[in-house]
């Protein structure tokens, strides 16, 4: 055994630079992000209580001024900004427009919706998205299916998430009624939304885990195997084994890039989740509960990202050698 291959685990010591370096990253993501949030919020059209207030709200100016100084949108910009930043460093958001409550307890609530969505939206992922990879190799046995599988992940990248949401409804929902339509008191209504996410993950780990599986079998070791007898199915475990750490990294990515796209399916299938919610703050322009569920799935995004890099040199030891 090469002393690359017997190398051990990077120790607490090497992995100290990571985790520093990770949470200077998540502290400047964090911050962009709710910066960038506030400014955009701040120059779309639109008062933020008129819109609370409906159309129809009829309001002098006093009574309208009262109110704006009640939330503080009557103070300078820079001030309201300051403000808020100051809050948000310690997970304070306020007080919700849409709901009205705290913005934190409501992202407490919405959390678990959008949490089990996303989780079986990658196990779903990773089971079709192997699949693709595989049949696109042209195993012994599957003639032609390769050339038809390895297009079949772009056709998934390609597709928009509202119109596989829609069309998973028009034939699951309302045409074999397999699946309730809208929802989300139980798991019968997680599976066509979580087959909307799933899709276009698929998509990308059948594209990336295809081509390193391809790669996989052109290296030697694959034709020893076979000269010494190994079935097909050793043979497509061991290069499965060698394959997959690039695939893993898009499954970090996969979770970070679903709590976005729950914006869409949660909406589509009207789902109470973190995607639901975020709708109606931008709808609303709820500053308050939009700035705080920005930094929750940056937080989220860079957590997931830590812990991929931090599993990466343990199920590859190479890593953690040349680190």
């Amino acid at each position: 055994m090469s002393a690359e291959a017997a190398a051990p685990p990077p120790s607490g010591r090497s992995l100290r630079p990571i985790l520093l370096r990770r949470l200077a990253q998540a502290i400047f993501v964090a911050w962009a992000s709710f910066t960038l949030t506030f400014a955009i919020l701040y120059w779309l059209p639109g008062d933020p209580v008129s819109i609370m207030l409906g159309p129809d709200a009829q309001l002098d100016p006093v009574a309208l001024a009262k109110l704006r100084a009640q939330y503080g949108y009557d103070r300078p910009l820079v001030v309201q900004y300051l403000d808020a930043l100051w809050r948000a460093m310690h997970l304070d958001f306020g007080t919700s427009l849409v709901t009205g409550k705290d913005v934190a307890a409501s992202i407490a609530a919405a959390a678990p919706v959008t949490a089990g969505l996303a989780f079986l939206s990658l196990a779903m992922a990773i089971a079709l998205g192997t699949l693709l990879a595989v049949f696109s190799l042209d195993l012994p046995g599957f003639p032609r299916v390769g050339s038809v599988a390895s297009k079949i992940p772009a056709l998934f990248v390609a597709v928009p998430t509202f119109v596989v949401g829609l069309l998973l409804l028009q034939v699951f929902a309302f045409t074999l009624h397999w699946a309730p339509a809208t929802g989300s008191g139980s798991f019968s209504t997680l599976i066509l939304p979580a087959l909307t996410l799933a899709i276009p993950g698929a998509g990308l780990l059948g594209q990336v885990l295809g081509k390193s599986l391809r790669q996989t079998y052109a290296e030697t070791f694959v034709r020893i195997l076979r000269a010494r007898g190994c079935s097909e199915l050793r043979i497509l475990r061991h290069a499965l084994q060698n394959a997959a750490l690039p695939a893993f990294t898009m499954a970090g990515l996969i979770v970070g890039g679903t709590i976005a796209s729950s914006v869409v399916t949660e909406t589509v299938f009207s789902r109470q989740g973190i995607g639901r919610l975020m709708q109606m703050g931008v709808t609303n322009k709820d500053i308050n509960l939009v700035c705080g569920l920005i930094v929750f799935s940056a937080l989220i995004y860079v957590v997931l990202n830590l812990i991929v890099d931090l599993l990466y040199p343990l199920l590859d030891p190479r890593v953690g050698h040349r680190a």
